[in-house]
């Protein structure tokens, strides 16, 4: 957007092509400040804005990211301030703990179960059993020699 200015582009047209570009690249909001010696004598600055920027707390200062620079035109120096939210960054304020752990819990329990026997030929029927249901590729291998 510097680069823009500098060759003489008008600041309101570089800054909606910078808009844009950002807003087109997945950004979550944007905002453009620039100041300085815009059209006239006095100094004036403009803020423009696309999308939605948090402006405080701890997730802004984990998904906005902000950058300032300077360039020179023949009236004087701009200030160009770009804010950037994201959405990579975006972090749940509430996560959900309950339902993994019940599951996990459950779980566990029907193998402690499974675990206690009384002897040993318990535990061989048990486990012929659970031979039954597995899954061997054993025949297709020999379908394929």
């Amino acid at each position: 957007m510097a680069a823009h200015i500098e060759r003489g582009t008008a600041f309101r047209r570089a800054t909606m092509w910078t808009l844009n570009q950002i807003m087109e690249a997945g950004a979550m909001g944007v905002q453009i400040t620039i100041s300085g010696k815009l059209r006239g004598d006095r100094s004036a600055f403009e803020k423009h804005t696309q999308g939605i920027l948090p402006r405080a707390g701890n997730y802004a200062k984990d998904i906005v990211s902000e950058d300032v620079t300077h360039t020179k035109t023949p009236m004087g120096l701009i200030g160009i301030k770009i804010r950037i939210a994201r959405k990579e960054k975006v972090v749940p304020e509430f996560k959900l703990k309950g339902l993994s752990e019940q599951k996990l819990k459950t779980e566990s329990e029907k193998l402690e179960q499974e675990m206690i026997v009384k002897t040993e030929s318990e535990q061989i029927k048990i486990e012929e059993e659970k031979m039954k249901t597995l899954v061997t590729l054993e025949e297709e291998e020999q379908e394929l020699k």
